[in-house]
């Protein structure tokens, strides 16, 4: 589920910046694609997206043990999580 997750939000990613880059062409051309509040959407859809990737990709990393640098924001939301969950009993059920 995680990879079509990932896999959705690289597709989201690639759509929101194409439509950012659209607007910046129309922009320098003089024209007026859409307005400020729509630019400043995209913008949010965009990096929301790349930042769900590099949650992902960060967590993935840390957990085969190849992260190099800590990013502290992720360890405490991954650290979070590991903390909250849910513990299965011993017996599979």
């Amino acid at each position: 589920m995680r990879t079509l997750a990932s896999w959705g939000a690289f597709i989201v990613a690639v759509a929101a910046f194409s439509r950012l880059w659209q607007g910046v062409r129309a922009a320098l051309d003089g024209d007026h694609l859409y307005g400020p509040l729509e630019a400043l959407g995209w913008m949010a859809l965009f990096l929301s997206a790349m930042g769900y990737l590099a949650f992902v990709i960060y967590a993935a990393d840390r957990a085969s043990g190849r992260a190099t640098r800590r990013i502290r924001f992720f360890d405490r939301v991954l650290d979070r999580a590991h903390q909250t969950a849910p513990r299965r009993a011993a017996g599979g059920l």
